[in-house]
């Protein structure tokens, strides 16, 4: 490849220089950048913009982006020309910041689309939902969401567990015997209401109670039933249509949104929490994002860990600058949360935990502060490194033999309650406070 042709991280910032060059004046905010999916890039301009600028604009971006150019004639339009017309000024758009300035990006996905749909913040009338996301397995994620699970319903509390790791299910076989199991699972309901065929009555038949604890209150929807056993050979083909955009145009949020609804009115739960896919994969988006939850993201503290929160953090950083909150404490970063695995009782530990969580966030999700922010009153959200409230700041779970290989329905009765507080004291201390706070909302 020659070293002057355009990949696909310097279109953007090749698409910038060349209206530069042509428009040296241009105000960005008065463009869109589509994004189609194979990358190529389509530059919408004001319907004002004269013939000659727009000539001189199209050959300009055509030699600027080379294959991702659509073509000399369709690279740059008038808004009045492009499908959309002014309503592609109203779509979910991100920033990609150039230096100082931001462009407005509209991205065209076959999949993923709700990563670039601003979050909703406001107006939950939901139960207290719980998301517990990892990057990668074996971090204690499912683990530490099925004993808080179980602890809350010793409290008295009703909780509903959903298992949303589709690709590695584990909440029904850690928590279901398998004569327990309902008929139906998550995917099984993603699949039938791709078709209208998802009704309160598949709801009911995806539910069951666990035997983890010894009383009523510990419902688990699995990713698979009864019936993907009994259909084992089906399961992948499910999988690759589970995700898929609903045929009244409804994206895969949305379909989980009014699953958990349905659960939520068949199980009456006064706590939600789901385990979320593990990975940066396109459907995680609904998780972290739209179903209105705090979220907790697990890490053990390695180069590899950093390294992929960076690339998920960036991302969501394009989303956190589309609008400035009057509130921070409607933000929707204020819901993210760090996990330390496998951690030590050593404080030093956790400092170079909060040191290198820090340098992600920093550079990401937290807000550059200037100078002149104190004497505008302008809202920041931004910590200082040591900031035990940060969400940088984690809460650990320490190192235990016990939860190894853990199979709660074997084991669970051999471990003894002071080993669970031992090792996910601190985590559900920090879970209970964050529940408090949005149990108090809702009164």
């Amino acid at each position: 490849m020659s070293v002057s042709t355009p990949t696909f991280d310097l279109c953007v910032p090749r698409l910038v220089a060349a209206v530069r060059e042509v428009l040296p004046q241009a105000d960005f905010a008065d463009f869109r950048v589509v994004r189609d999916m194979h990358g190529r890039l389509y530059l919408v301009v004001p319907d004002a913009l004269d013939d000659a600028s727009l000539e001189r604009l199209r050959e300009s971006l055509h030699q600027a982006l080379g294959p991702y150019s659509p073509g000399f004639h369709s690279g740059v339009i008038r808004s009045c020309e492009s499908l959309s017309g002014e309503a592609l000024f109203a779509e979910p758009s991100l920033i990609q910041w150039v230096g100082d300035i931001g462009v407005r990006l509209v991205e065209r996905r076959a999949m993923g689309q709700d990563w670039v749909n601003e979050p909703h913040v406001s107006g939950d009338t939901h139960p207290p939902r719980f998301v517990f996301h990892s990057l990668k397995g074996g971090v204690g994620r499912s683990t530490a969401m099925m004993l808080w699970g179980r602890e809350l319903v010793r409290q008295g509390r009703t909780v509903l567990l959903v298992d949303l790791d589709l690709e590695a299910p584990g909440l029904g076989a850690h928590m279901l015997p398998a004569e327990g199991r309902p008929e139906f699972g998550v995917l099984d309901w993603l699949v039938e209401d791709l078709v209208g065929n998802s009704s309160p009555a598949l709801a009911a038949e995806m539910v069951a109670e666990s035997v983890l604890v010894g009383r009523p209150g510990l419902w688990v929807a699995p990713a698979m039933g009864r019936r993907s056993s009994e259909h084992s050979q089906g399961v992948l083909a499910k999988l690759a249509r589970g995700y898929l955009e609903g045929e009244d145009g409804s994206g895969f949020a949305q379909r989980l949104q009014r699953m958990i609804a349905a659960l939520q009115v068949e199980v009456a739960p006064d706590v939600v929490l789901i385990d979320s896919r593990a990975g940066l994969h396109e459907t995680v988006a609904a998780n972290l994002l739209h179903l209105g939850a705090e979220v907790f993201f697990f890490a053990v503290d390695v180069p590899a860990t950093w390294e992929g929160y960076r690339y998920l953090l960036a991302h969501l950083a394009q989303l956190a600058t589309v609008r400035e909150f009057d509130s921070l404490e409607v933000d929707w970063r204020q819901r993210f949360h760090m996990v330390q695995a496998r951690s030590s009782l050593r404080d030093e530990d956790k400092r170079t935990f909060a040191a290198n969580a820090y340098a992600v966030w920093v550079d990401t999700l937290y807000d550059a502060v200037s100078p002149d922010d104190a004497a505008h009153e302008v809202l920041r959200f931004t910590f200082d490194e040591g900031d035990p409230d940060a969400p940088h700041w984690p809460v650990a779970i320490l190192r235990s033999e016990h939860f190894e290989a853990f199979d709660p329905l074997s084991q669970l009765a051999g471990v003894g309650e002071a080993a669970i507080r031992e090792a996910f004291g601190e985590l559900f201390a920090e879970l209970q406070g964050c529940l408090q706070l949005r149990e108090e909302e809702t009164q």
